[in-house]
């Protein structure tokens, strides 16, 4: 890790910032004059990416870390930035994989409110500021705003020849833990439907014959008169299948409005994606990665029944 020196202030160029010069930037992040800035530049006082900087007019990129020598006192700013900490499962050279909560984005989208960070810009950030440069970091799959747990990064550019072959070729297992309205007494059942966009447009899907092939095996772990808790491992991956196929059962997830949970027992679909097991993309050997279950399914679990 690289650590700005103690009379040093470490900044970081977020996604509002990027795109811009290097005094603006600086005198918008601290109590710098765009004059007192460019001063400082010519005195080899400013820092990108370890590296001097003394180009005044040097355009900015996400993730780029800028070092200025001056206390964070003489600057009215935090010695390192005040960031989202994103909780890291599993980090290595070649993977990274994060516990996603609910409510985050994965990735930037065009309906994210002002100034709001995707989970993968949040983790960019965090391991800039840690690192003194900007991290590789590439998401590798999604998941929906609502659904929390495990998110899979390359944190090496070999890794992604390797991580794309192993998604292609099914040797990726992802297991979701779902809590669903109504008791769901059979303990296992293969759910093949095809699954397509659903008519009338917007951001859903239905089982249509016209869909692509879709596969989940689901096991009931716990149930009561009024919701089950499932496992579900998806043998295709396509978007809201769990979702979508539990809800073609006639057991919605709790709290699930987009797919008929009529509960309000539950303010989002309580969907986490519990495990990834996949071949690391150096060694080969198998990756096994688990992440429980947050808060919000606890009312849900203890009210439950081990199925029998």
């Amino acid at each position: 890790m690289s650590h700005p020196p103690s009379d040093s202030t470490r900044l970081v160029v977020g996604p509002l910032e990027a795109g811009e010069r290097i005094d603006r930037f600086l005198a918008s992040m601290s109590s710098l004059s765009r004059r007192g800035a460019r001063a400082l530049l010519r005195q080899s006082s400013v820092l990108r990416n370890g590296k001097i900087l003394r180009i005044e007019g040097r355009i900015l990129e996400f993730g780029d870390v800028v070092d200025v020598h001056l206390p964070p006192d003489q600057l009215e700013a935090p010695r390192t930035p005040a960031l989202p900490t994103v909780d890291l499962v599993h980090q290595d050279g070649w993977v990274l994989a994060a516990n996603k909560p609910a409510g985050t984005l994965s990735q930037p989208s065009e309906r994210r409110q002002e100034g709001e960070l995707a989970l993968d810009e949040q983790l960019a950030l965090q391991l800039a500021v840690q690192r003194g440069r900007p991290p590789f970091l590439r998401l590798i799959h999604r998941l929906d705003r609502v659904t929390s747990g495990l998110l899979l990064f390359a944190a090496d550019r070999r890794a992604l020849a390797p991580l794309a072959a192993a998604w292609r070729s099914r040797d990726v297992g992802r297991t979701y833990l779902a809590v669903v309205e109504g008791s769901l007494e059979v303990e296992k059942q293969h759910i093949e439907a095809p699954i397509a966009k659903a008519r009338g447009g917007g951001w859903k899907f239905e089982v249509s014959s016209l869909g692509q092939e879709s596969e989940t095996e689901v096991t009931t772990l716990a149930s009561n008169p009024d919701f089950s808790l499932v496992k579900c491992q998806l043998v295709t991956g396509r978007t809201h299948q769990v979702r979508v196929h539990l809800a073609h059962l006639g057991f919605p997830v709790l709290g699930d409005r987009l797919y008929g949970s009529r509960s309000k027992s539950a303010s989002r679909p309580l969907l986490h994606a519990s495990e990834l097991s996949l071949p690391h993309p150096r060694s080969g050997e198998q990756l096994r990665l688990h992440c429980p279950a947050p808060e919000d399914f606890t009312p849900f679990t203890e009210a439950t029944t081990v199925a029998t």
